[in-house]
């Protein structure tokens, strides 16, 4: 994306949070590489919950503003809607006068290299890897973070899925196109996920891009003083970083810490994530999930009241929704 957009202002700038509106939920994969960018470059936006776990990312109103994507997020600037979160990362960059270069010119070595790593990361398959390890817990060598009765809801959501967009898609004659193309996606996702074989396939696939990630770190490190620090290709924190900073913290959630990078395997990717750890803007994602605990327990109630009346059904819903977030936190 060359030069600024046909926007008059910075989006870092007071006039860009006026006009810069991000479509999100805090615990999204997709969701959190983007809330890092927009932390990176100190962007100003205000915040739209799109709630996974009620379903708001399937309702009409979602579906129009964003008919091709499977999830979120999705960012408006005035009359400028992207739903794709890399470009919007690169929209970001391109649009915000304020802190890391993320995406660096294709033109250079740098820029080539961040490209390159980026798309290499971006082809490993989070969503199938999360609910692989859901449909199958014992693929995890520590255990999942997320607690049995959460990933228990999760797998009967998802099988559920098809059903409730094919309903969705007879409901909603205008946008019958992007129910049913969501449907498709999530038909063959369902095929993956329930085959314990292609989870496996997967992981080991990530066995390989985890190589040649350590391979990267190892040689960065060698041409910079031990002192001075370094992300994956130098001091510069970078939209790869962005990424791997992200799936790191996934793998760890799903308990694959010890595979993918224990310090006797990966000592480089495991320092590597200990300094992301103890960066301010990573901090700030957490925080985001901290603040979801008062904001999920109103939607649950909310949610809850039509068919579960009584006391006990809402308490039911108040506890699964507490150890979720607890669950998040400790993340």
């Amino acid at each position: 994306m060359e030069g600024k957009s046909q926007q008059s202002y910075d989006l870092s700038s007071d006039a860009g949070s006026q006009n810069v509106t991000f479509y999100y939920f805090p615990t999204s994969y997709s969701s959190q590489k983007v809330l890092l960018a927009l932390f990176e470059k100190k962007v100003k936006f205000r915040p739209k919950l799109v709630s996974l776990f009620h379903a708001q990312h399937m309702e009409p109103w979602y579906v129009k503003l964003n008919p091709e994507g499977v999830h979120v997020p999705v960012l408006r600037d005035n009359d400028i809607v992207i739903n794709n979160p890399d470009d919007i990362i690169s929209y970001i960059d391109t649009n915000s006068d304020s802190g890391p270069t993320l995406v660096p010119c294709p033109d250079t070595a740098l820029g080539q290299s961040v490209a390159s790593l980026r798309e290499q990361l971006n082809l490993v398959p989070v969503d199938i890897i999360t609910y692989g390890i859901i449909f199958h817990p014992h693929l995890s060598p520590t255990g999942c973070g997320i607690p049995s009765a959460i990933q228990r809801s999760m797998r009967e959501n998802f099988a559920n899925r098809l059903c409730y967009l094919a309903n969705k898609a007879t409901k909603y004659p205008n946008l019958r196109d992007g129910y049913l193309a969501r449907s498709q996606i999530a038909a063959q996702k369902y095929d993956i996920i329930t085959d314990e074989e292609k989870v496996k396939g997967q992981l080991y696939h990530l066995d390989t891009v985890f190589e040649d990630v350590e391979s990267v770190l190892k040689n960065t490190k060698e041409r910079h003083n031990i002192d001075v620090e370094t992300f994956l290709f130098g001091t510069e924190f970078t939209a790869a970083d962005i990424t791997l900073s992200i799936l790191l913290h996934r793998l760890a959630l799903l308990g694959l810490e010890s595979r993918f990078f224990a310090p006797n395997k990966s000592p480089n990717i495991q320092r590597y994530y200990e300094r992301i750890q103890r960066r301010r803007t990573f901090q700030r994602i957490q925080e985001e999930v901290d603040e979801l605990r008062w904001t999920l327990v109103w939607e649950d109630v909310k949610a809850a009241s039509p068919y579960m009346a009584s006391a006990a059904g809402i308490g039911l819903t108040l506890l699964i929704t507490y150890y979720l977030v607890k669950s998040l936190i400790r993340r």
